[in-house]
C-alpha cells in the first residue's frame, strides 16, 4: 500500500510538471475558447491553441523585438494549409513595425490602412494586394473587413480576409488565411460564423502586462 501511494504521488508530480500541448482538438464540450480579453466559438473537430500566445518576436529596423499581445490560433488541416488567428494588440504597440499606436477615436478605414501598411512591412508580404475594404461590425463595434491577396514563393495565390476594430483597450483582428483555390472557399462560411461569435471580455480593460525580464534582452 505504501508503494502504491508513493507511485500515485510521483505520477501526480510528473503530470503537474508536464507541459501542456500547444494545440488541442475542439469538440462539442470545449468549442467556446476564452482568453483574458476575448472569446470565440471554434468549429467542432478543428484544432486551436490550448492557451493564448502572449508575445511575438519581430524584426523591426534590423533589430529583434519582443511585442506583447494576446493571440489564439485555429485550423482544420494545419496552419501550412489554412489558419485563423484572433489577436488583440495593446494600444502602444498596435502597429509595431510601422511604429504607430492605436487610439479609440480612429475610424475603421484609417485603422485598415495602418494595418495594411503594417503587414506589407513584414517579410513575404511586401507585394500584398488589397482587393476590397468595406465597413463591418464585430461584437457591435464599428470595424473593417479587408480582403487581401499575395503569391507565395511557389506562385500560389494566398487570400486573407481580416476583420478589425480599435477601442481604448487596443487593436483587435480576426484573420482567415488560405490558398484561394479550394481551401479558402471551403471554410469561408465557418470563418464568418467564428467572426460573429467574437465577444470582448471584461478582462480587456485590465492594464497591459509588463514586459518579462527575459524579453528586455530584445529591447
Amino acid at each position: 500500500m505504501k508503494r502504491l501511494f508513493t507511485l500515485i504521488f510521483v505520477l501526480s508530480l510528473v503530470t503537474a510538471c508536464a507541459p501542456r500541448p500547444y494545440w488541442t482538438l475542439t469538440d462539442d464540450m470545449n468549442r467556446v475558447v476564452k482568453s483574458k480579453s476575448f472569446q470565440i466559438t471554434v468549429p467542432e473537430g478543428w484544432v486551436r491553441t490550448t492557451e493564448p500566445d502572449t508575445w511575438e518576436r519581430l524584426n523591426i529596423d534590423g533589430k529583434d523585438r519582443i511585442i506583447l499581445l494576446e493571440s489564439m490560433g485555429v485550423t482544420r488541416d494545419g496552419i501550412g494549409i489554412h489558419a485563423i488567428s484572433v489577436t488583440r494588440r495593446y494600444p502602444g504597440t498596435a502597429f509595431p513595425t510601422i511604429k504607430k499606436k492605436s487610439t479609440p477615436n480612429m475610424l475603421p478605414p484609417e485603422v485598415a490602412d495602418l494595418y495594411v501598411s503594417e503587414l506589407r512591412k513584414r517579410s513575404g508580404l511586401e507585394r500584398l494586394k488589397v482587393l476590397s475594404n468595406k465597413p463591418a461590425k464585430i461584437d457591435g463595434k464599428p470595424a473593417f473587413q479587408l480582403v487581401m491577396q499575395y503569391k507565395n514563393d511557389d506562385g500560389l495565390r494566398i487570400r486573407i480576409m481580416s476583420y478589425g476594430f480599435v477601442d481604448k483597450t487596443g487593436f483587435y483582428t480576426v484573420n482567415y488565411r488560405a490558398p484561394y483555390l479550394y481551401y479558402y472557399k471551403r471554410d469561408y462560411d465557418k470563418f464568418l460564423k467564428l467572426v460573429k461569435s467574437f465577444k470582448q471580455r471584461k478582462g480587456a480593460s485590465a492594464p497591459p502586462p509588463k514586459l518579462p525580464v527575459w524579453a528586455k534582452l530584445f529591447t
